[in-house]
């Protein structure tokens, strides 16, 4: 549960650790005239890192800035309001705001002090349509609009999508290239762009959870449970052990899919027809593991704000993992016995513990490059004893290691499973039903057949003035935050959407420039297993 606790103390003073805050979120209000400085402290504080920065509101705008202080177990965010059109450059102290930075000018058309130019991120460049934003448009368009499409000397810029191939997602790559070696690489990012947090305003929570789910389809539990667990915190809910239980076993499936179809994708990209045969064997006997147990195959429906709609299957869940984790690992012994994929992956696509640290990188990308960062431990919120993670870290940053840390997230989510279907309540109903006291959620009754639990809708109680709450989960791209204000009915005022594709996807085009070729490309894609859905939302 991630409950927010209102520090009254200067910044300053909560990163010295006076005073500090009884739970695991702390908010400060920053002025604009201290958040240059107070920025720079916390870059210099160890443990801590940027981890969001988002803007709400209007006259003045509120910037917020939330970092993880992964040392501490807990999140700060402080508040900023921006009087007028500009504020301090925060990426020029910490460049992991840079494309905050961006997306804020897009939404709200406040931008950082300075001429440094500004990309398009989310909304597309039809300059005759007038589309609906959080806040007001920026008063000159992003200038990577006008992206140049020649480059001298012996390099050409080679454009590379949006289209690409069948059951691929829409992104445009500016490619510079002196025929074979990548000089150069810069992303469009914005083609499926579909306003969800714009949709958001008005709603209840549980109506958005619906769009959280289905935002990033390959990340409905994780981005679903940081959602949930923000809506929660505003609201003052605290789900039972064994509904985070139920949660934590969701999420474990999800991460072995995704790990499972991103070694498919790598597969694919070195041209290896029959590992990538065996790969998809392992995927396709997870996905329906996943229906099985929970009735979806990508895990959707299985969240409430409160708790969960079902139950596992756990006789399912028992016999089926045990098959399905088999293919997996087969087919992963045997890719690392061919040195003709290996010679592939290694000293490819590398990403420094340095740049890692500097953009903010998250997830098996991040601890590919030996930063160790993962909100389940860093950032517990419960669910049964001994059912934190083994933080599975490498140090070499190229796609050999990231995927050497999935295969250990594989194992080790085979075991969380074991452990979380032991606690206590995790087979039994009761775990979504009439709301009790000290918000706990208690009771029976089915909703529509056995396993899916309590009534169908879940709405906030009203109460006096706006309320907000930070969540977050640890998907299997990595850290996935969200955070809700609700009006005084409940409603969502803004809820702000951070998976981890956003983060990762500003480390791809740094991979890419590490000495590689042009054929390197689809095989670092699919080690960062990233989506544009989750950054383009």
């Amino acid at each position: 549960m991630t409950a927010v606790t209102r520090d009254t103390q200067r910044v300053p003073a909560v990163m010295a650790g006076a005073d500090p805050p009884d739970g695991p979120v702390a908010v400060a209000s920053v002025p604009e005239a201290e958040l240059e400085a107070v920025t720079s402290e916390l870059v210099r504080r160890p443990g801590a890192r940027l981890a969001d920065l988002f803007a709400a509101g209007a006259e003045p705008v509120m910037l917020r800035a939330v970092w993880a202080l992964d040392h501490d177990q807990r999140y700060l965010i402080t508040e900023t309001p921006v009087v007028g059109s500009r504020y301090p450059a925060l990426s020029d102290i910490a460049p992991a705001a840079f494309a905050e930075e961006c997306e804020i000018y897009e939404q709200f058309g406040i931008r950082p002090s300075g001429s440094k130019p500004l990309n398009r991120i989310a909304t597309p460049p039809q300059a005759d349509i007038d589309l609906p934003r959080l806040g007001r448009a920026p008063a000159e368009p992003p200038q990577d609009v006008h992206a140049p499409h020649v480059v001298g000397g012996q390099a050409f810029e080679f454009p590379f999508g949006p289209v690409r191939q069948v059951g691929v997602e829409s992104l445009y790559y500016g490619l510079v290239t002196s025929g074979e070696e990548l000089v150069d690489l810069y992303l469009f990012t914005w083609h499926k762009h579909r306003g969800i947090e714009w949709r958001t305003q008005g709603q209840t929570t549980q109506e958005t959870l619906f769009h959280v789910e289905r935002a990033e389809g390959l990340g409905a539990i994780g981005n679903g449970w940081a959602f949930a667990a923000a809506a929660e915190a505003a609201l003052g809910l605290q789900p039972t052990p064994a509904a985070t239980a139920i949660r934590g076993i969701a999420l474990e499936l999800e991460r072995l899919y995704n790990h499972a179809a991103a070694i498919a994708a790598l597969c694919q990209a070195c041209g290896l027809a029959v590992g990538r045969a065996a790969a998809e064997i392992a995927l396709e006997h997870l996905l329906r593991l996943n229906a099985a147990v929970f009735g979806h195959r990508y895990l959707f429906n299985v969240l409430a704000i409160g708790g969960v709609r079902r139950t596992p299957d756990a006789a399912a869940l028992r016999a089926g993992l045990p098959i399905a984790y088999g293919e997996l690992r087969r087919t992963a012994d045997a890719l690392l016995a061919t040195n003709s994929f290996l010679d592939r992956l290694e000293a490819t696509g590398i990403v420094t513990a340095e740049d890692a640290s500097r953009l903010g990188l998250v997830g098996p990308v991040a601890r590919g490059s030996g930063i160790g960062a993962d909100t389940r431990s860093d950032h517990p919120c419960g669910g049964a004893a001994g059912a934190l993670p083994k933080v599975a870290h490498e140090t070499g940053g190229d796609v050999l290691a990231r995927l050497n840390v999935m295969l250990a997230e594989t194992a080790d989510s085979v075991r969380l499973i074991e452990a979380l279907l032991d606690a206590d309540g995790v087979e039994h109903s009761g775990l979504r039903g009439q709301l009790g006291g000290a918000g706990q959620l208690g009771g029976a009754g089915e909703l529509g057949g056995p396993g899916e639990l309590g009534p169908g809708q879940l709405e906030p109680p009203p109460g006096p003035g706006s309320r907000s709450g930070l969540g977050w989960a640890e998907s299997s791209r990595g850290e996935s935050l969200a955070w809700v204000q609700l009006d005084d009915s409940g409603r969502i005022s803004r809820a702000r959407l951070r998976p981890a594709s956003v983060r990762n996807w500003r480390g791809f085009d740094d991979a890419c420039r590490s000495q590689n070729v042009f054929t390197d490309i689809p095989i670092i894609e699919a080690s960062f297993w990233l989506t544009v859905a989750g950054t383009a939302r």
